[in-house]
């Protein structure tokens, strides 16, 4: 095997003990690294809200410095965290496009929202809608059918779907391993349809075909790295602008921010927001997205969909309540 980092062959003498891809100076020096980029990040949330502010316009304005005005566009969801970045960028480029991807499993007051902000608030908004290469429309139901349900987390259903579609047994027995080495509470649901393709088919990849025909450099994206696991390791490893250095160029601007400091914003610059967040949601997202809904503490959201939004329950209990059962979520 040879070191990820410097390449030369790591032996039982050379091997970095937690870490087997790098070789012990490698290891030693990246997990240095790892703990010096943890404390920057430390670092950055403890700033007061202003500060942050600041550090934000600066990013957005280093966004359109690179790539230009014309080629960047803010990926709007509807939600709190681009309601805030939209607030903020706006104040710096008034005519910012912000591309809105309707997954077709929106919540009305996200859709009441959309609505608002372009007719209402003279955001610069498109709308896309989810196709396949042929063109005809992706649903949620359509998606869950062909793929799988997005189910627990997004590392979860990517490891249970790795796994399903193992093409030898050495690989099939490698994702086992791994999903028990990682999800061992989640190993008796490997064999039931969970997927993470969900939002590659109804969100990122209609994103990208619109960007792409309008010839877009660049996305900046409302996202906070305390959201997950992955999005604070893919901070961690790349930051809050992240340009050419994967296949598609991002700019993260309120990374570092805390989901106290959102609300902090909205209620200090008296910010609209989707009626959603009064209805006991504290994110808009999808409907019927499944990721994270096992960690809610007591009404989870499709037991609170059962209360605000009976005509979506009761489509979401017919088609996917008995899955869930297996799945011992409550609905």
């Amino acid at each position: 095997m040879i070191c990820k980092n410097c390449g030369i062959e790591i032996t039982q003498d050379n091997k970095y003990p937690s870490d087997f891809r790098y070789c012990s100076s490698c290891g030693t020096e990246r997990r240095a690294y790892l703990l010096y980029r943890k404390n920057t990040l430390i670092s950055l949330r403890s700033m007061n809200l202003e500060s942050k502010i600041i550090q934000t316009k600066y990013l957005i304005k280093q966004t359109i410095n690179e790539f230009g005005l014309e080629h960047v566009y803010i990926s709007y969801s509807g939600g709190k965290d681009s309601t805030v970045l939209s607030h903020i960028a706006k104040q710096l480029y008034p005519d910012i496009l912000h591309i809105f991807a309707n997954t077709t499993n929106e919540y009305p007051e996200t859709l009441q929202h959309i609505r608002w902000e372009k007719e209402e608030n003279n955001t610069n908004l498109i709308t896309v809608i989810p196709k396949d290469a042929y063109g005809n429309a992706w649903t949620f139901k359509r998606v869950v059918e062909t793929y799988g349900y997005p189910m627990f987390s997004k590392r979860i259903a990517n490891a249970i779907r790795t796994y399903q579609h193992a093409l030898s047994d050495t690989t099939k027995q490698h994702s086992i391993d791994y999903i028990n080495r990682n999800f061992k509470k989640y190993e008796k649901y490997k064999e039931l349809p969970i997927s993470d393709k969900c939002c590659d088919k109804l969100k990122k990849e209609p994103l990208k075909r619109k960007a792409k025909e309008l010839d877009m450099k660049c996305a900046i994206l409302g996202i906070l790295a305390s959201e997950s696991y992955q999005r604070e390791k893919d901070w961690i490893n790349y930051g809050c602008n992240v340009f050419y250095q994967r296949k598609e160029n991002q700019s993260r601007p309120l990374s570092f921010w805390t989901d106290n400091d959102i609300l902090d914003y909205i209620k200090k610059y008296n910010i609209k927001i989707s009626k959603l967040y009064n209805m006991g949601y504290s994110r808009n997202g999808c409907m019927y997205c499944g990721f994270g809904v096992h960690l809610e503490k007591g009404k989870n959201r499709f037991q609170l969909l059962a209360a605000t939004h009976p005509i979506q329950y009761k489509y979401f209990a017919k088609n996917f309540g008995v899955f869930m059962m297996e799945l011992e979520i409550t609905i």
